[in-house]
Formats: structure tokens, sequence, C-alpha cells
């Protein structure tokens, strides 16, 4: 068993210049303090070693504080004369290593700190959420793609993209514009009057000073409101259509061209083409989503069946008749079996009734003959049909509309606000029929009761 003793033996001189070093700045522990001070009570030269050291330790302290150069100290230095050491051959050929340490030992404590690195402040730049003032206004079984659901008296965050997977959302714009926005729709709020549209179905109605000016900027190009009621129509492949209702648009191309646009007039720029053209209609999606949502916007519209509506004249008839429009089924308030006969081939709404000066009475012609009805308080009168020519001879017809009137002839209410419709006179289910009429057009706006 071996037992462990301290070590008695004196330092060597590479160790010995070390533990003095660390002794004059205080990094000594007590066990090597203990092994200096053994080390210098029995070795002489070891003695002698510390007391130049000691002296070297403290000039370097004065040039330090003096101000002197490094290089003339250590000059002074060596050329100082000084006494023969007793110090051994070994112990003198040591000292410039140990006088190498205290020199670095001495330029290390010169040397500024590091400097304290700071710790680099992470700023967390949270995005402003851009408010233009545009409130949900109503909804209808709406719901978003990947995105929170919106209540009635909501604010739309302004720039953000909204994806409307299904049902129809109602708008209110501070400066009054009201617009709804019917599924499947891509769109933006970016500004307090302008929307961008990138698909879907858009209805805007612009009454008030402010509103004037509502912009819809689409991939076809930007349509600018003059006061108007107008919707905009954009499909999966980019195609963008346009149909005013009442009032103008302005539509600008790729080019910077603009193009007025007029109520009951459409257009629409195909995916990838420059103009804007004329188009009879947009699709039929764009005027039933209008037919099954109208009461947001425009409850006093009237949208005609896709099918061009077959319609009786009298054919000898030479003077005024008028195209008249029936909410209820005209079947359902004509019991003549000859009317009735020809449901299959004729508009149910709409007609072409004379007034009898004599009889005071309003009639409607069935393919033999004239039957006399009672108006309903519903019924209103559309056109102006003023026929003249020879008794058995072809006629001349000029169609008056009544678009931007509103009064009543023998009783029943005339006139409307706007709409495109067209009556086509000696014509029957698309051919040539003398007497007969065929009525086109997508819509018509009742007027204000």
């Amino acid at each position: 068993m071996n037992n462990s003793q301290p070590d008695n033996s004196p330092l060597e001189i590479d160790a010995l210049g070390k533990m003095i070093s660390m002794h004059l700045d205080s990094n000594i522990s007590e066990e090597q303090f203990s092994q200096l001070q053994h080390t210098l009570e029995i070795d002489e030269s070891a003695r002698d070693f510390y007391v130049d050291f000691i002296a070297i330790h403290s000039q370097l302290e004065q040039i330090h504080k003096g101000g002197f150069s490094i290089r003339e100290s250590l000059n002074a230095l060596i050329q100082e004369p000084k006494a023969p050491s007793k110090m051994p051959y070994f112990m003198l050929m040591g000292l410039p290593a140990a006088l190498i340490v205290v020199i670095c030992v001495w330029i290390t404590s010169q040397l500024p700190d590091p400097p304290v690195e700071k710790p680099v402040a992470i700023q967390v730049i949270v995005p402003e959420i851009v408010d233009y003032h545009v409130t949900v206004a109503d909804t209808h079984e709406v719901r978003f793609f990947n995105q929170d659901p919106l209540s009635i008296g909501d604010h739309l965050e302004g720039d953000k993209i909204y994806k409307l997977d299904s049902g129809q959302l109602e708008l209110l714009f501070i400066t009054g514009v009201k617009a709804t926005i019917t599924a499947p729709a891509t769109f933006a709020i970016t500004g307090e009057n302008e929307i961008n549209v990138s698909a879907g179905i858009l209805m805007a109605k612009v009454t008030t000073a402010k509103g004037k000016g509502f912009t819809v900027r689409t991939p076809g190009g930007p349509v600018r409101d003059l006061g108007t009621l107008f919707g905009v129509e954009i499909d999966n492949a980019g195609t963008s259509g346009v149909q005013v209702f009442q009032g103008e648009v302005e539509l600008a191309d790729s080019r910077g061209e603009t193009v007025k646009l007029l109520e009951g007039n459409a257009m629409r720029r195909a995916a990838g083409k420059d103009q804007w053209l004329p188009e009879a209609r947009l699709s039929r999606k764009f005027y039933s989503v209008i037919q099954r949502n109208k009461q947001a916007l425009t409850p006093n519209i009237v949208l005609l069946p896709e099918q061009v509506q077959n319609i009786f004249g009298a054919d000898e008839h030479v003077g005024k008749s008028y195209l008249l429009y029936s909410p209820t089924s005209l079947f359902d308030r004509i019991q003549d079996a000859n009317f009735l006969s020809a449901r299959a081939e004729i508009s149910p709404h709409y007609a072409v009734v004379y007034f009898n000066e004599t009889t005071v009475e309003w009639e409607l012609p069935s393919n033999e003959s004239l039957i006399p009805f009672t108006p309903a308080a519903t019924d209103l009168v559309l056109a102006l049909i003023e026929s003249s020519g020879p008794p058995k001879g072809p006629k001349k017809r000029e169609i008056t509309y009544f678009s931007g009137t509103q009064d009543h002839i023998h009783g029943i209410a005339s006139g409307y606000q706007s709409g495109d419709l067209q009556l086509i006179p000696d014509r029957f289910r698309g051919e040539v029929n003398a007497g007969e009429y065929m009525l086109d057009g997508t819509y018509f706006i009742r007027n204000s009761e």
C-alpha cells in the first residue's frame, strides 16, 4: 500500500518564475505559496533568482509609470553594472526565460479588456392593419377559405386577400357605396372607394356624391363608376364582363384607352386580350345571381327568362297597342280556352294589349280574337307600339320604350327606370310572322313606389 506524502523537492527554474509571478499578482494558492516558501528556504540560488526577479518586476513597474519606452528601459537594464551573482550557471541561463515571462505578463496586463458584446435586440415588425372603413352590412351563408368568419358590423382589413368559398357578402363603404359579392370570389379592399376583384360576381350601387368614382379593379382593367348601378363578373379563365343597369361606367384597357358603357349595355374583355368589346349579355349565372339575391341592391329589378319570349298580336290592327308586364302568370288570370291552348308557345308574363275606346276595356289577343281582361295593380306598361298601313297589307310599327318615365295609361302604371328590352315586331319563334312579336333582353328596373 502506497502512502501519499508532500513533495519537498525545490521548484525547477521555470516553475519558480511562474510561481513568483503568481505571487506578485496575488493569484497564488496556499499550497503553492507553501511550496514557494520551502524552495526559498532550502535553495540559496532560488533566493538569488527571486531577488533579481523582484528587481526586474519593480523596474518594469517604473517603466509603466514613467512613460519610458520598453526598448530604452531594457537597454538600461542590460547596460547597468551589476555585482557578480552567486547563482550557478544553470540559474543564469533560466533568467532570460523568467524575464520573458514577466514581460509577457506585464504586456498582457496592459492590453485593454476585450469589448463586451451587447445582446442584439431583435425587433419584431408587426404589420400594421389597414382600415379603409369598409363594413360588413349583411351575410348570407358565408364561408371563407382558411379564414375566420365575418359578422355584421365587422371591418374588412385593407389590402388583405379574401377568398369567399360560398354565400354572399354585402359591404358598405365609408363613401356610401353598397356592394354585394357572390362566391366563389377572390377580392381585396384596396381603398376607401375601391375594391380589387380577381374572381366572382360583384354588384355595386352608387348613390352618393362621395361614392362617385367608385372603382372595381378587374383582370381586364379598372371599372370606374360615374354614378350608377352595375355588375361585374370575372370567370375562372380571367375574362371580365360588365353590365350597367343604371347610369354609366368608364372602362380602361391595357393600352390606357377608356370607353364609356351606358345603362342597358354590357361589355366583355377576354383574358389575354387588349380591348373591351360589346356583348349582348353576360353569363346566365350572372343574371341568376342577381335574381336570387336582388333584394340586397336591386329589389325592383325584373329579369327576363333566358329564352326569347314569343307574344301574340292582332295581325290587322292599326293604331296604338302596348307591351304589358304581368308579375302574375297570365294563364292564371285569363280563362279563355284558345288563349290557354297556346301556353306552350307564348310568354306567361308579357303580352301586347289594346285599349278599346268604345267599350273602355283592356283587351289582349288569343290566336283568334281579342279577350277583355281586368288590369291588376301590379301590371306595368313598358312600351307603346304604333302600327300604320293598309288594313290588309304590311304594317309599319314604331316602338317607344317608357324607360326613364313614370305615368299611367288608362289606369295601368307605365314607365320604368332602365332596362335593355327589345321588342321585335312581325316575328314569332324566330321566323317572320306578321302581327306577332318576340321580346329579347335581360332586365328592366321598375320605378320605386
